[in-house]
């Protein structure tokens, strides 16, 4: 049996790995258009920093990634972030999260009375949900998010607190982006209670009455309404769970039988560099509710490239110009890609300032996979007939649909499905004279507010291990809906205006030693109304007239690294099962 993955970002190297695992007798070919494997998780060093230049963690509830992490024997490597009061800026000032919210929504009665984000006549409209019936959808079920929240709790509360929360998860307009394709949970819940305000008190009574941890019930949860029993694990189940994933990890490790741990890694943290980075404020304590490597999210791209089964065959710098299905197999050109165009681009750069030297970066920008490439194997794939397939599996985001099936309309919906844009800007600071007022983990920015900035986390505080004890470093994201700045201005324009917008919010005049800029051109599906009706459709035409054709990815079923984890893994479970 011959199956042809295409795009070795994190969901095509999972489905690679478990189905190579699982299918030993079957030949599995992966191809990359990027010169990398790994998609959007790119991890740097620069000195003593651990630089994340996409995605810097994922959610520790979504259990599939920490699988994977213990699977490929790097579960000693885990640490969760530190906790802290996050906050919000709004056109001047900087205000707490009110306290007993669920994703924004007060549960509480006191801490919301109390928060200075929101005034009084703010309050008044919020609590006036109690008295409010459920929103009527459309005939698909939907609504934007937008929408129901300013229906369910007013202007000001969508403006200052739901906006910032929710649409920085997807990078969209919130009054586009689909509630049912990204928290169906809300629709459920006011469809149980009748609106929101009692929705959440009881969902906050369930959490009290289940064990679920202050952790579970933070601000952002990538998707998921925290609540008991229905998806997310109570404390003591994630505790059995986690414990459970260690044991067998440790197993696996010490006798190398499972074919799927091993301890042979280079990647593997060594015992002293473990012992160092245990010894760090706040690394060891599963506190938080999202978890990092302490090498960097890259080290899981470095770690399954290196355990690949023998049957499967991976390729760098692999364009799959057309998919053609053919007398039941599928025919599939491939050329050399000159760079990554495939709708979704990313590019990062160094900005010297003064006190760095910047070569000095670039000569640590070797992202762990890269290494994995095999130029030389792709050179014989070149000018030969087209490769052929039983099975085709596709991870790729949907710009790319646009290559292939261009006749056929049942993919039109991939192929016009909206991309946001971004930019992030990471830079250091020392910390003896940085002059700024470094409270808690970061802060959301309201769209409202006069800037292209959406939100900035204070690394060192949130991520302490990624950052020297003696350093500052600020993660400022910027691109907002309809601000076109990320694809305007150059490196050193974003760069400059990141610097100063962010010392003018904060507050503070110090100037970075380095600054890294990288640029998320068109990579972020927009869940918009109507995405799950879409899926749909497209996922029936697919089942009607393409055999053995299967479609996995961002475009489908959740953004988050866990989401692309769990789909391949599914999709390899359902490949194993069939007769």
């Amino acid at each position: 049996m011959n199956v042809t993955i295409v795009g070795g970002g994190l969901t095509g190297l999972t489905a690679a790995y478990y189905l190579g695992h699982a299918k030993p007798e079957w030949n599995i070919t992966l191809y990359e258009q990027a010169p990398r494997f790994g998609g959007k998780i790119q991890t740097q060093r620069v000195d003593d920093f651990v630089v994340e230049l996409g995605p810097d963690s994922y959610l520790g509830r979504k259990t599939e990634m920490t699988d994977l992490v213990h699977d490929l024997g790097l579960g000693d490597t885990l640490v969760s972030n530190e906790t802290g009061q996050a906050f919000v800026y709004d056109e001047g000032s900087i205000h707490p999260i009110p306290g007993g919210s669920i994703m924004g929504i007060p549960t509480e009665m006191m801490p919301f009375v109390k928060a200075t984000l929101i005034s009084w006549s703010g309050k008044l409209r919020a609590g006036l949900d109690y008295f409010k019936k459920p929103y009527e959808l459309d005939e698909n079920g939907d609504v934007s998010i937008g929408h129901f929240f300013q229906y369910h709790l007013g202007q000001e509360m969508m403006d200052k607190l739901i906006e910032p929360l929710l649409a920085g998860i997807y990078g969209g307009d919130i009054y586009k982006i689909s509630l049912l394709s990204t928290f169906p949970h809300f629709i459920q819940v006011e469809q149980k209670y009748g609106n929101m305000v009692k929705g959440m008190m009881a969902a906050k009574m369930g959490h009290s009455k289940a064990g679920v941890s202050k952790a579970a019930k933070g601000a952002v949860a990538e998707g998921d309404v925290p609540r008991a029993g229905k998806g997310i694990m109570t404390d003591r189940q994630f505790e059995n769970h986690e414990a459970k994933s260690s044991q067998t990890a440790s197993t696996n490790t010490s006798s190398n039988t499972s074919g799927h741990a091993t301890n042979t890694s280079p990647h593997r943290q060594t015992s002293k560099v473990q012992a160092d980075m245990a010894s760090r404020k706040g690394t060891a304590a599963q506190s938080g509710m999202f978890r990092q490597l302490t090498g960097g999210l890259e080290s899981v791209i470095t770690a399954i490239v290196d355990a690949m089964p023998s049957n499967v065959h991976l390729y760098t710098g692999t364009l799959v110009s057309n998919i053609r299905y053919v007398e039941g197999m599928y025919a599939i050109d491939v050329e050399n890609s000159g760079n990554d165009t495939c709708g979704c681009q990313s590019n990062a750069n160094s900005i010297k300032t003064s006190s760095i030297n910047t070569d000095s970066i670039n000569a640590d920008n070797k992202g762990g996979a890269s290494g994995a490439t095999t130029d030389s194997a792709i050179e014989v794939l070149l000018d030969k007939a087209p490769a052929m397939a039983d099975h085709v599996i596709i991870a790729t985001p949907p710009a790319t649909y646009t290559q292939w099936f261009k006749d056929d309309p049942g993919f039109d919906f991939l192929r016009s499905m909206e991309q946001s844009s971004c930019a992030i800007a990471i830079m250091a600071f020392d910390k003896s004279t940085f002059d700024g007022d470094l409270k808690g983990s970061g802060l959301l920015i309201t769209r409202k507010t006069d800037t292209p900035l959406t939100a900035c986390t204070i690394l060192n505080q949130k991520w302490p291990q990624t950052t020297p004890d003696d350093k500052v470093v600020l993660r400022v994201f910027i691109g907002k809906p309809g601000n076109d700045v990320v694809e305007q201005y150059s490196d050193e324009e974003l760069s400059e205006l990141a610097v100063e917008e962010i010392q003018h919010i904060m507050r503070f005049s110090a100037k970075p030693e380095w600054v890294r800029i990288n640029r998320l051109i068109h990579c972020m599906p927009q869940y918009n109304v109507g995405h799950r009706a879409g899926i749909k459709a497209v996922r029936e035409h697919v089942a009607e007239n393409y055999p053995n054709l299967h479609l996995i990815g961002t475009p489908f079923d959740g953004i988050g690294i866990p989401d692309g984890v769990k789909q391949a893994k599914e999709l390899v479970q359902m490949l194993v099962n069939e007769k």
